[in-house]
């Protein structure tokens, strides 16, 4: 889905290195690694998690070359920070 998902922006003129970004949990380490492998191929920021998804444990976190060449996570911590003002500020015009 994450590479369908990929593909679709592609063809809609959106690039998909730096317009969106992947995480893909699987409890398999052999389908993790593979995931891994597909999205650093095609060039998708992802990361990658071995994992169990309803326990919430986590095993082991990859990164596809491109989370590091796009910067991505800095734009994620800016987008939380943004994210945390939005909600302070919509508390104080509440109030």
């Amino acid at each position: 889905m994450a590479i369908a998902a990929a593909m679709y922006m592609r063809e809609n003129g959106y690039n998909p290195q730096e317009q969106i970004f992947m995480v893909c949990t699987d409890i398999d380490g052999m389908v993790a690694d593979m995931c891994y492998i597909q999205l650093s191929l095609l060039g998708i920021p992802a990361q990658v998690i071995t994992g169990n998804t309803l326990t919430l444990t986590v095993n082991r976190t990859f990164h596809t070359p491109f989370w590091y060449l796009g910067g991505w996570e800095e734009k994620l911590k800016h987008a939380e920070a943004v994210e945390q003002m939005m909600t302070i500020f919509s508390r104080l015009q509440a109030a």
